[in-house]
């Protein structure tokens, strides 16, 4: 049975003088290395995603003028709360717009991002995943039925699952999906990689499925295998587990 980071972090062996290898936006990686390190870890930071805004602003900018119509707007990270609300002081728009909206949040971070900006937040799923929302969102309503006709907007990455869209349409609801932001792959340390593949961390840390892809990209396949062979991996949540396991690797930690 996979058991959570936590718990499995603070058994024994202890994670003092293991060496972490932990995969995410670089944005995420002070945290994420200050919380190991809290725990004795040799935390070995390698951004795997970059993080940048949406070039092109015309859709942003239709949906933030069309913000009244909406009567859901869905939050699926951090990264989409923080380039949707940069985009509404860059235009200057009120606060007060979000006034009549509902919001949904998935999960207590992006809850906490939207909060801290003075955003009511309606509805935060017990499963941080889109078919978490989904079944929030049927609890809430008496069933995804009740949505149809509702118009629900969508802030995320270019890159991303269409289960929680494509579902919502099916019930009727019209859903306009707006990219916020890219994942792209950063600038590659070869030293790094070198160094990675030649001495394997004891535990890989993945953050999300593009953590993981974009992993497999920079290693490449068979750095990849003698990498996975020698470490235990971690993931935070099932959708970047499924995606590991997809490559051929049993996950050995399972966080939230």
């Amino acid at each position: 049975m996979k058991s959570s980071v936590t718990e499995n972090l603070n058994e024994p062996p202890p994670l003092r003088t293991k060496r972490v290898l932990v995969a995410s936006s670089a944005s995420k990686l002070a945290t994420l290395t200050a919380g190991l390190e809290k725990l004795g870890a040799r935390v070995i930071p390698f951004p795997t995603i970059e993080i940048r805004e949406i070039a092109d602003k015309t859709a942003v900018d239709a949906a933030l003028d069309a913000l009244d119509s909406y009567s859901w707007i869905i939050f699926t990270s951090t990264h989409g709360v923080s380039y949707f609300l940069l985009r509404m002081k860059q235009r200057g728009i009120p606060a007060d717009l979000w006034r009549d909206r509902k919001v949904c949040a998935v999960g207590p971070s992006t809850a906490e991002a939207l909060r801290d900006a003075g955003v009511l937040v309606n509805l935060v799923p017990q499963d941080f995943v889109a078919e978490g929302i989904l079944r929030a969102l049927a609890d809430s309503h008496g069933g995804l039925e009740k949505l149809a006709g509702c118009r629900i907007l969508l802030p995320r990455a270019k890159e991303a699952r269409d289960i929680l869209p494509r579902t919502l349409e099916s019930a009727g609801a019209r859903v306009d999906i707006l990219p916020c932001y890219e994942n792209v792959l950063p600038e590659v340390d070869e030293a790094m990689v070198r160094g990675i593949v030649r001495e394997p961390p004891e535990i890989v840390v993945f953050t999300s499925s593009s953590t993981v892809t974009n992993f497999a990209k920079i290693l490449g396949g068979n750095n990849l295998k003698s990498v996975f062979e020698r470490s235990t991996v971690a993931a935070l949540g099932p959708i970047t587990a499924g995606t590991i396991e997809s490559l051929g690797k049993r996950v050995a930690i399972l966080g939230e």
